[in-house]
């Protein structure tokens, strides 16, 4: 039914002469979160968002969004876009998909995950907590201890008569805590995202949260030097979340980016390999197609050091003479595709145990201000802390240190890359050796 309702409306909508597009999310949600022991939020509902895009035969583009997701709902904001388009400026890159065929997923859907009840999931968030304070006496207390569930149907529909659409469940469990010890306290942190909840591990996420906090205790300032470091999967995928804007198309088109014009040019270790993997069934999340109607597919945007690719919507794609690459994605909060990745990753040339067994190097674990980097110059400084590894073993903790650089350089300096996928969102970061790198200490 809902697939009729979009298809009148982009066809009432091109006979008033305008190309559009429109995104449907509709979303089932459910979440319970514990602090201190005490139950802090519980919510569980239904939320829908369409997200519009308007192209006249001029090339202005006027975009709005909904939350009333009925067919009189999405008239009304495809009238409000109609009435702000003539404000747009003409641009002939403002375009729309006419790719129709595409691969329903749906293995990305879990029943169990769809029908749990929320007392399981206050359950789940209660015994997060439990395990957490029963691993050590110096874990004094949890700021907050959550498990959600989302099952999300995604409608995609434009006047060229495409239609596609994807229904997924998405689990997330995560919990932040204090250990304390004298005068000296530290916070800690973990996290998992899977497509069913029968694949959150609760124990898991205690004990890594836990041994962070417990290893920022006793925490020191080290010499200033040149280091070799080493980033936790989750410190991974904060550096590859930050790449993700100079990798964009839309980046190098407007001259944003460190990359540009470096195509097919070594930019990186001989050992980075950065793979796109939308499909990968691995991964909490998949798409088969992005939110501007394109097929993904799975591509390297650096091959062995070289960079291979960007990320290109319809846009930056026509702009700069290249094939869009399905990387348009939106949201079932905003409904209006941006460029961005699904499932982007290094390919590991290691593992995590082989790059542990270091005679000296610094093993961080949290990166502050990383998001401050420079996308033109690739240029940061930021605050690091973490573990201090001498000969294999983690001997002390460091923190308030700083590390600076570039961009290019930590792509230079990479030498190992380890299989201990973890994903943040839908980059996936894992254990990863950097070589000599300038950190500011004492």
């Amino acid at each position: 039914m809902m697939k009729d309702i979009l298809l009148n409306i982009c066809e009432n909508t091109k006979q008033k002469g305008f190309d559009v597009q429109i995104n449907v999310f509709i979303s089932k949600e459910k979440k319970a979160s514990f602090s201190n022991q005490k139950l802090e939020e519980l919510s569980e509902g239904e939320k829908g968002t369409a997200g519009i895009k308007l192209i006249n035969k001029d090339g202005k583009k006027s975009t709005s969004t909904t939350n009333i997701i009925t067919e009189e709902g999405i008239k009304e904001a495809i009238e409000k876009a109609i009435e702000m388009n003539e404000f747009s400026e003409e641009d002939s890159g403002n375009i729309i998909s006419d790719q129709k065929d595409f691969e329903f997923m749906d293995w990305t859907y879990d029943k169990t995950t769809a029908e749990i009840e929320l007392n399981d999931i206050i359950e789940m968030a209660k015994e997060l907590e439990k395990k957490a304070l029963s691993l050590d006496d110096k874990i004094k207390f949890v700021r907050g201890s959550s498990v959600e569930t989302s099952t999300i149907r995604n409608y995609f529909v434009n006047s060229n008569k495409v239609f596609k659409q994807s229904y997924f469940t998405v689990a997330e469990a995560s919990i932040t805590l204090a250990a304390i010890y004298e005068e000296d306290s530290s916070m800690g942190f973990d996290f998992d995202v899977q497509s069913s909840i029968r694949n959150i591990n609760l124990d898991r996420i205690a004990k890594n949260a836990c041994e962070k906090a417990l290893s920022g205790l006793n925490s020191t300032l080290l010499n200033s030097g040149r280091y070799d470091i080493i980033l936790s999967p989750f410190a991974s995928a904060m550096l590859l979340s930050v790449l993700s804007t100079p990798l964009s198309g839309e980046s190098v088109y407007k001259g944003k980016s460190f990359l540009g014009g470096k195509l097919e040019k070594q930019i990186a270790s001989k050992k980075v390999t950065l793979l796109h993997d939308p499909m990968n069934g691995s991964a909490p999340i998949m798409q088969s197609y992005d939110n501007e109607g394109i097929n993904t597919s799975r591509f390297n945007f650096i091959e062995k050091g070289v960079l291979k690719n960007f990320a290109h919507n319809l846009y930056s794609a026509k702009k700069l003479g290249m094939k869009p690459t399905g990387n348009a994605f939106a949201s079932s909060n905003s409904g209006i595709p941006i460029i961005s990745t699904i499932n982007m990753h290094l390919m590991s040339t290691s593992t995590r145990k082989n790059i542990i067994n270091k005679e000296k190097a610094l093993y961080i674990t949290q990166m502050m201000g990383l998001h401050t980097a420079d996308p033109i110059s690739g240029r940061f400084s930021i605050q690091i802390s973490g573990q201090l590894i001498e000969n294999g073993e983690f001997t002390k903790s460091f923190r308030g240190m700083t590390l600076a650089g570039t961009l290019s350089e930590l792509l230079e300096n990479i030498e190992e890359i380890g299989s201990d996928f973890k994903y943040m969102g839908s980059i996936a970061g894992s254990t990863t050796l950097i070589k000599n790198m300038s950190i500011g200490g004492k």
